[in-house]
């Protein structure tokens, strides 16, 4: 008895090992098949969740399971209800200095119904009908750039400004608004950047902004294709070489606003009387300024009233306000600022100084007028080591609803806070 029940043991254990043994083979035949087979699909299901109609929005998704550094490798996506396949732009965000996963990615439009729920096939081999032509287009080399698609073209180039000040390449110098005429939002008197931060000052030395860095001065790298352009820089300016600086322009095809994010990380301690971010400095091209309150109540004001620019002196635009624009009422053309991020935590948690923060609309020489958020306004504060100041903000061209002037950046500001629910599906 004993010796049947060792050979029936014995028996169990060879048929476990021969399971074992089969399982493993199999495994290996498959992850085999996963790393060399020609083919490789996954499927990922978009979820509109905030009941708003999409024409056109941005996917990303992780290509962890692609081996993405074959040579003219390509990934595309099949729309299942819209029998679409498009060649997604392959996009490496290892540069970037929030990308704590660097694996690379891919990035493709969809088109999307309120409440709506669509699966995409993700695959390395193609079927007949691909879309990947559109309006995005980067003529230049390197920093010194010129990014358009169908609603602007935003020059990124390299000039000569105020007082022949070299103001660097990389950074926004000015925009024509195709739909209003090739019409030129610029601040030729004085010659400056429309885009104006970050930027600091200090007793006894020069007022100074990201745009005063050059290329020697920086570090620099950037992904084009298709659908999407950035542009990353890093480094530090003359004379306030304690700060280190980070900023990032993203635009994307058929879309009327571009990102502009950025980092002030300071890795000394120092004093600093003026200290902003978030600045767009124009000539006189706008009739009012919009922006809304923290109740919810949206302030609508004249650009040259002298009554109206008392009250904001009096009455502080909020340095978080959700959005701001400028607009004409004549001809109908808006340019503003929706805020995506702020944060003014330091690299240890803490609140980093500010002092009397807040949004402020400038008037400056020759009629002038911009906006830009103030963390440090005219009184020299000091800045410990560690001490860090972020923002990322989408910055849209638009022309204006005369009924309801806001409508199209509100729309746009909460599709941004509210992206389409991306998931995988096993």
């Amino acid at each position: 008895m004993m010796h049947k029940n060792i050979k029936n043991v014995a028996g169990l254990i060879i048929t476990k090992m021969m399971y074992y043994v089969i399982l493993v083979l199999l495994g290996s035949i498959l992850v085999t098949g996963c790393y060399n087979s020609s083919v490789v699909n996954f499927k990922i299901k978009v979820e509109e969740t905030e009941g708003f109609d999409r024409s056109l929005e941005y996917v990303e998704v992780g290509l962890a399971l692609f081996n993405t550094d074959e040579e003219n490798h390509k990934i595309y996506v099949y729309s299942i209800s819209d029998k679409d396949t498009i060649c997604a732009q392959i996009i490496d965000k290892a540069f970037e200095k929030r990308a704590y996963n660097k694996e690379k990615q891919i990035v493709f439009p969809i088109s999307i119904r309120a409440n709506e729920v669509k699966e995409y096939i993700i695959t390395t081999k193609p079927n007949k009908h691909i879309k990947t032509e559109t309006d995005l287009r980067v003529f230049g080399d390197t920093l010194d750039v010129i990014v358009e698609n169908k609603y602007f073209s935003a020059s990124l180039k390299e000039y000569m400004g105020f007082k022949q000040e070299r103001l660097g390449a990389g950074h926004l110098g000015n925009i024509i608004l195709k739909e209003f005429d090739n019409l030129i939002l610029e601040r030729k008197n004085p010659n400056l950047k429309i885009h104006w931060s970050p930027n600091f000052g200090k007793e006894d030395l020069s007022y100074r902004t990201m745009a005063h860095m050059i290329s020697v001065d920086s570090s620099f790298t950037s992904t084009k294709g298709p659908f999407y352009f950035k542009l990353f820089r890093r480094g530090c300016i003359k004379g306030y070489e304690k700060i280190l600086l980070m900023g990032a322009y993203e635009f994307y095809a058929g879309l009327p606003y571009f990102i502009f994010s950025s980092d002030m990380l300071f890795t000394n301690s120092d004093t600093l009387n003026l200290l902003r971010n978030d600045e767009m400095t124009m000539d006189s091209l706008f009739t009012h300024v919009v922006f809304p309150r923290p109740n919810g109540k949206t302030v609508y004001l004249p650009l040259y009233n002298e009554d109206a620019m008392t009250y904001l002196e009096e009455q502080l635009i909020a340095d978080d306000a959700l959005w701001l624009f400028f607009y004409n009422a004549h001809e109908s053309y808006a340019f503003g600022s929706m805020r995506l991020h702020y944060d003014n935590k330091n690299i240890y948690g803490k609140d980093s100084p500010t002092e009397n923060r807040h949004t402020k609309i400038t008037a400056s020489i020759n009629s002038g007028r911009y906006w830009n958020r103030r963390l440090i306004n005219s009184k020299n504060t000091f800045i410990p080591k560690g001490s860090k100041y972020s923002e990322k903000n989408a910055y849209i061209v638009f022309k204006v609803d005369k009924n309801d002037p806001a409508k199209t950046i509100e729309y746009f500001y909460k599709c941004l806070k509210n992206p389409v629910k991306v998931s995988y599906i096993n």
